[in-house]
């Protein structure tokens, strides 16, 4: 595709947050988290990371008391589309709410957004705001992925009249992931990359142990997403 030789780089969601539902909701995975979470006998939800808000909403609607929260602004401006609730700006490391949920929530791979350094903070933050009984759920990325995207995938489409380019590769010597999106305006070409860390699960397994028991279910959606349960100890 060819833009004007304009070009600006942004990050955070920026741009993308306008799209996002359009160019990468996953609906078999919303259908599965959804079912797993109306397993269990949660009341009170914090979701970290929500993102446009699809999940959020969702729950409140059908009765859970939910707080959501993203770090980029541009995220929660576009929830309000999706979720017209609670919404916190925070960083997922670093929040103290002075409140505890039965269910501390974070989705669509949004971990896989940290260091590995940054984890037990994560973990730490997540045990800090649940109840006795309460339960750390979240998803990553499947080693698998690494494989997958090892030869680059390249996707060209429209968002309306709007004209883009997505693609991912992985480097497996630091095992990451990285995404570009280029969306060619009559402005000129507006670029945002996004950096993934994937995972061995042992190490969050044994990052975990301090303060959860752990539970891994493999092939969430198959090869391509884990889902990981914290039981608060």
């Amino acid at each position: 595709m060819e833009g004007s030789a304009n070009s600006k780089n942004v990050s955070n969601y920026e741009v993308l947050a306008s799209y996002y539902d359009e160019l990468l909701q996953d609906e078999e995975a919303l259908s599965l988290w959804l079912q797993y979470i109306e397993e269990e006998d949660f009341h009170t939800v914090l979701e970290l990371a929500s993102g446009s808000g699809v999940m959020a909403g969702i729950l409140k609607n059908k009765g859970y008391e939910v707080i959501a929260s993203d770090i980029s602004a541009s995220m929660m401006e576009a929830s309000k589309k999706n979720f017209d609730g609670e919404y916190l700006l925070l960083n997922m490391t670093d929040y103290d709410l002075h409140k505890q949920f039965d269910l501390v929530l974070c989705i669509c791979d949004s971990i896989n957004y940290l260091f590995e350094e940054e984890l037990d903070a994560f973990f730490e933050c997540a045990y800090k705001h649940l109840n006795e009984h309460g339960r750390l759920i979240f998803d990553m990325h499947s080693l698998k992925r690494i494989d997958e995207f090892k030869e680059q995938y390249i996707e060209e489409g429209f968002l309306g009249d709007l004209p883009y380019q997505w693609t991912i590769c992985s480097d497996a010597f630091d095992s990451t992931i990285h995404e570009h999106f280029t969306f060619y305006t009559e402005e000129g070409m507006i670029e945002e990359n996004h950096f993934q860390n994937v995972f061995d699960p042992k190490v969050i397994e044994e990052k975990m142990q301090k303060y959860f028991d752990v539970r891994i279910i493999p092939d969430f959606v198959e090869d391509e997403k884990l889902l990981i349960v914290g039981y608060r100890k």
